[in-house]
């Protein structure tokens, strides 16, 4: 039983005809005919029930096609390991970030890289931006995504770069007092209270020093929107992170520091220099395909 007869099987019985089949395989239609004919006389039955130019399985084609589906995906998948190299077959990539890029980002990122490389175990870690650098310098991350505030920074003893800015928006609730007022002061944040971003140490960074009546400090920045946009405070927001949806519930206070900018740093213990789409290190292709993504979204101009 050869195993382009099976595959040629499976893409009939998907298309429903001869012709739609050869179009799917880029084969000529009598090839494809020639070779279904030859399957059924191997097994001595009919896998079709044949109406002119349409196709429509038998009983018995119904009952084979999940298993001959299988052995085709087996076999390609069989050979895609060995043309990368027998090492490949358990190589790993493990992904860390923080959350100030969206959640439907980083879904894209993934299935990209999965079409990429099918063979990889791909994990992706979330984790505040200020531990992200030292999981990558201990092992446990292959490559990380954070942004960084004025006194933090990559690791030592790592590779690193800045991939872009992140302006944090300053931002507020539609119904807050701050939101309808032409300019706002020092004096006039002081009197309410601030949402905070709290890093791994319970230090609160992202946010200005001595300002608000009270702090509301929370691990995540989508924590952090939540608040703001339940009414809770006023406190900045990454950019990235704010739909249209979002702005239809916030708006950014008119104040002097209502958008600071903050660098976003890629890190890994392999060198990150060269092509962004060459072949290489692991973390290096998957640079690539982050960065081309984050070029599409906006997030990194040309």
């Amino acid at each position: 039983m050869r195993l382009e007869y099976l595959e040629y099987f499976e893409a009939a019985a998907r298309a429903g005809s001869i012709s739609g089949a050869a179009l799917a395989l880029g084969r000529n239609r009598s090839t494809i005919s020639m070779a279904i004919s030859a399957l059924e006389d191997e097994l001595g039955v009919d896998l079709f029930v044949r109406r002119g130019n349409s196709l429509s399985l038998s009983p018995v084609g119904e009952h084979i096609l999940d298993d001959c589906a299988r052995i085709v995906a087996l076999s390609k998948g069989i050979a895609e390991r060995c043309a990368r190299g027998a090492e490949t077959g358990s190589r790993e990539l493990r992904i860390g970030r923080d959350d100030v890029l969206p959640e439907d980002f980083w879904r894209h990122v993934i299935r990209e890289i999965r079409r990429a490389r099918p063979e990889l175990r791909l994990s992706m870690r979330y984790a505040e931006s200020d531990v992200l650098p030292e999981l990558v310098r201990e092992g446990q991350l292959d490559i990380a995504y954070f942004v960084a505030s004025g006194r933090s920074g990559p690791a030592a003893g790592l590779y690193s770069r800045v991939v872009t800015r992140i302006g944090m928006k300053m931002m507020v609730a539609g119904n807050h007092p701050l939101h309808s007022m032409s300019y706002v002061a020092d004096e006039d944040l002081a009197t309410l209270p601030q949402i905070t971003y709290l890093d791994s140490t319970q230090s609160e960074r992202f946010h200005l020093d001595a300002m608000g009546s009270e702090r509301i400090a929370l691990s995540s920045f989508e924590l952090g929107k939540d608040a703001i946009c339940d009414g809770l405070g006023w406190g900045y927001v990454p950019e990235p992170l704010l739909s249209e949806e979002d702005y239809a519930q916030l708006g950014q206070i008119n104040h002097g520091l209502g958008e600071v900018w903050y660098p976003y740093f890629v890190c890994s213990r392999e060198p990150l220099a060269g092509s962004a789409n060459a072949a290489g290190p692991l973390p290096l292709e998957a640079h690539g395909i982050i960065l081309t993504r984050m070029r599409e979204a906006g997030i990194v101009s040309e």
